[in-house]
């Protein structure tokens, strides 16, 4: 199986060794589950920028005009790498079939033996949100919401690191919302930094069923949930040249991005802690009662609804939504 390396084992299950084509129309049952249909008819007043802090961004049509070149902390330059793993290239396409109206920031932080240190994340992230990092250039498209997917694996596995604790409450207080996938080894997601974090905004990963996908994290920490996939049936992504099945809430997490965005492109003053709350009390209830009854794993509020989202955060109520 291949895998990223240490960056993101366990975070991003690959379907096999290799990539193949697929109908892009089997990645309609991630839409419906999510029911991302009212968000792709809005024309947002307020395009929100989404940093994804991962492994870089190939060139992709549809990114035409919405991606914006950022900073690589894997290599410590502004200018693009020779080469980029396509895992971030996945990300942002999930981002933008939630939002396609959203700015994408691309954020560098792996290169593609997966090497990265706590330092570098915290400086991603902080650099991501527009805060002053020192030996990087000023960022002057300061991102609303960071989607981080990913788990570092050079922390110990006892809750989330406090030097990123520190930073992600400095990043929140900016105003800047963040998206961490939970994980996918179907351990507590407490463990993990930064999807154990307090204020972050961390997602499982569901099936086409809205139950638990047997790899993800779950746990007190986990805020929703999200189609993810499975080995049976997982997610259309593109995955470098061309469209890929994969599986892992690396691609749940970008969905409640995309989503996150949708809320502050419609009210640029909420806060991350409003956008949080309104995404876990507008998300549909897990079909059964329970995302895994066999196995009493908390998976969150329920499933991303993005049009019930809209609607709660709307000060007209249903009726603006449709």
């Amino acid at each position: 199986m291949n895998r990223l390396g240490a960056w993101v084992i366990g975070l991003t299950v690959l379907a096999g060794a290799g990539a193949w084509n697929v109908s892009r129309t089997e990645s309609n049952w991630v839409n419906r589950r999510i029911d991302a249909s009212a968000g792709l008819r809005l024309a947002a007043a307020h395009p929100v920028t989404v940093a994804v802090v991962d492994t870089g961004i190939l060139p992709q049509a549809a990114l035409d005009g919405r991606r914006q070149s950022g900073y690589d902390f894997a290599a410590g330059s502004a200018r693009p790498p020779h080469r980029i793993h396509p895992h971030g290239t996945a990300v942002a396409g999930m981002v933008h079939s939630v939002d396609p109206g959203a700015r994408i920031l691309d954020v560098r932080l792996s290169d593609t033996q997966g090497r990265t240190t706590l330092k570098m994340a915290i400086d991603a992230l902080r650099w991501a949100a527009g805060l002053e990092v020192a030996g990087a250039p000023l960022n002057h498209f300061p991102a609303r919401v960071i989607n981080a997917s990913f788990v570092l694996k050079t922390v110990p596995h006892t809750g989330c690191a406090p030097a990123m604790q520190r930073a992600v409450s400095e990043i929140l207080a900016h105003g800047s919302v963040i998206v961490a996938a939970a994980g996918n080894t179907n351990a507590p997601a407490w463990r993990n930094t930064p999807a154990g974090c307090r204020g972050v905004i961390t997602v499982g990963a569901t099936d086409t069923q809205d139950r638990r996908a047997p790899y993800s994290d779950w746990g007190s920490a986990v805020t929703l949930s999200a189609p993810g996939g499975t080995q049976a049936e997982g997610v259309d992504v593109w995955w470098g040249p061309r469209w890929a099945e994969r599986r892992g809430s690396s691609y749940a997490a970008p969905l409640v991005a995309g989503a996150a965005s949708l809320l502050l492109a419609q009210h640029p003053a909420l806060t991350p802690a409003q956008v949080k709350a309104i995404l876990q009390r507008s998300a549909r209830p897990f079909a059964v009662g329970s995302c895994d009854p066999r196995h009493r794993a908390g998976c969150g509020a329920g499933v991303l609804d993005v049009t019930a989202a809209l609607r709660a955060a709307s000060p007209l109520g249903q009726g603006q939504v449709h």
